[in-house]
């Protein structure tokens, strides 16, 4: 189901297209009739000599190689092995106060990404990243958690209706966050923060611009 993958507040932020969920279309490239019909002509004058052919050749095998290549790639994103292991060692996770709800709901994402995405598995990677994030933040609330069109984790926190963060789980545990603050001058004006940085030196920064609380309960 397509809500439970596309509920993302950073639609317009330009440094995070990963978390855009719309798509454009390209328009036709006036140049691609010309192109194709060059390649028709090149196609049609081309040498049949032997030589020619064993270009060919290795052409298609190239192309055979890419196919494979990708074929296998699609196989490993479609092996939840991985991640269900990262879901039960979440939930073993009795230090952290939401865990075991964080992992029902993921399990929940899990099947709906998979029927969105032709069988694609979440990516583990990014869960090992949150999991970090959650023991580190053992307290932490029961956020809001969506996926990206990639299979990454996108965790939101909401300290009011217009006041949110947004953090992005990437693998290596490294993070990209965004940030809706009230302005604490101009009374109805909505600030915007965003970085990228490791987990274990976001608590220093969540601290610094006063949303620690946020987070945790």
């Amino acid at each position: 189901m397509k809500d439970a993958l596309t509920a993302f507040v950073v639609t317009d932020f330009n440094d995070f297209p990963s978390l855009n969920t719309r798509s454009e279309k390209v328009g036709d490239n006036p140049f691609s009739d010309t192109f194709r019909g060059s390649k028709v002509a090149h196609k049609l004058n081309a040498s049949t000599s032997p030589a020619s052919d064993s270009f060919s050749s290795q052409d298609q095998y190239g192309d055979a190689q890419s196919v494979t290549a990708f074929d296998e790639l699609d196989r490993r994103r479609a092996d939840t092995t991985e991640i269900d292991n990262y879901i039960c060692k979440l939930r073993a996770l009795h230090v952290v106060k939401n865990a075991g709800r964080i992992a029902d709901r993921i399990v929940n994402l899990l099947d709906l990404y998979k029927e969105d995405y032709d069988g694609k598995s979440l990516s583990s990677p990014s869960l090992a990243t949150f999991t970090e994030f959650l023991i580190l933040h053992s307290a932490s609330k029961f956020p809001s958690i969506t996926a990206t069109p990639a299979g990454e984790l996108y965790v939101q926190w909401k300290h009011s209706e217009s006041q949110r963060l947004g953090i992005q789980f990437l693998a290596g545990s490294e993070i990209k966050w965004v940030l809706f603050k009230s302005n604490s001058v101009y009374e109805g004006r909505i600030d915007q923060f965003s970085g990228r940085t490791v987990v274990d030196s976001f608590k220093e920064t969540a601290t610094a611009l006063g949303i620690h609380e946020w987070i945790v309960e």
